[in-house]
């Protein structure tokens, strides 16, 4: 039996699309359940800010190293191995017992989101000839626009029907 093949531009687009509106969706899902955090793990004042701190040094110190890397080992391979981090750190994140742990796999989380944006990038521009690319710029907006505002919308939905755990397993 053969099964018909899917078109590369295709396949290339959606997992971006769909790693790009992850990672930048946990920018914002997180800090509506900020206040469930600091009740669950008893801290006060701004302590729970390492939250959402550790993920945004660690995505803002990955990110330049990751084109180096993706020309290292491979952009195919980083971008795999970021998407693999990512979801693996999401999960340890809402398995967390303690805000230390927390903000440690929030750091490994925010490592695996940081190389998704730019070695992604690499690949959907290698996947398009130069006169598409111009057009698939234009599918870098959806998770740009939508992401961010969604992100606190779904976040509240969750905290309020589950948990705040669910935010990390989104």
């Amino acid at each position: 039996m053969h099964l018909p093949s899917i078109n590369p531009k295709i396949s290339v687009s959606v997992v971006f699309v769909a790693s790009l509106f992850m990672s930048i969706m946990d920018t914002t899902i997180v800090n509506v359940a900020l206040p469930a955090l600091s009740r669950q793990f008893n801290t006060v004042g701004t302590s729970i800010d390492a939250v959402v701190v550790g993920y945004l040094v660690s995505l803002a110190i990955i990110i330049p190293a990751s084109g180096w890397l993706g020309d290292r080992l491979g952009t195919k391979r980083i971008f795999l191995a970021a998407l693999a981090l990512f979801t693996i750190a999401s999960a340890l994140c809402g398995l967390a017992s303690s805000l230390p742990m927390l903000v440690g796999f929030r750091v490994l989380q925010g490592i695996g989101g940081g190389a998704l944006t730019p070695v992604g990038t690499a690949i959907l521009y290698r996947t398009f000839p130069p006169i598409e690319r111009v057009q698939v710029s234009r599918i870098l907006n959806i998770p740009t626009v939508f992401a961010p505002a969604l992100g606190p919308v779904i976040g509240g939905l969750l905290i309020d029907r589950l948990s705040w755990r669910w935010v990390f397993y989104v």
